[in-house]
């Protein structure tokens, strides 16, 4: 829903002070969204573990610069958090849903050793890749998932498990 603006000028409003002294704790719980630039970005930070870390890095109270008022960090960070999800969710809401993968267990030696001599070929451009559909320009080793050219690592050397 938000981003850092926003969530900056909600907490002014809300809490006091000027909206610079809220952009570190919103810029913390978004920083996912660097590597992972849709909503699946929220799993990472935006849910209880994302609270308690932003207790850690900011410490139980945050002082504002502008004024010198405190107010709870974890206060801040879950209106952050329901801004967006409506709901605050522990990790394990995210993570049942994701799917057990062999390689999440790690890698067998021969898995690793394929891995690290894959190369990731051109990919097809995002309109017309298709979720775990080898296409003919890829090595028979990769397979794009979300992003075209990722490697599937599950796919990788079956027979060495």
């Amino acid at each position: 829903m938000g981003n850092v603006q926003f969530h900056s000028e909600s907490s002014a409003r809300r809490f006091g002070g000027a909206p610079e002294d809220y952009v570190a704790i919103h810029k913390f719980l978004d920083q996912s969204k660097l590597y992972l630039a849709d909503w699946r970005h929220r799993a990472l930070l935006h849910n209880t573990f994302g609270v308690a870390l932003c207790e850690q890095m900011f410490g139980d109270l945050y002082k504002r610069a502008s004024d010198g008022g405190t107010v709870a960090t974890r206060t801040v960070a879950e209106i952050h958090i329901i801004e967006d999800m409506k709901a605050i969710l522990t990790p394990a809401d995210f993570l049942r849903e994701m799917p057990i993968r062999s390689w999440m267990n790690g890698l067998t030696t021969s898995q690793k050793r394929a891995s690290q001599s894959l190369r990731i070929p051109d990919a097809p451009s995002p309109q017309n890749a298709r979720i775990n559909e080898p296409h003919a320009s890829h090595d028979a080793r990769s397979v794009p998932l979300d992003l075209p050219g990722a490697i599937a690592l599950d796919h990788v050397n079956s027979s060495a498990r």
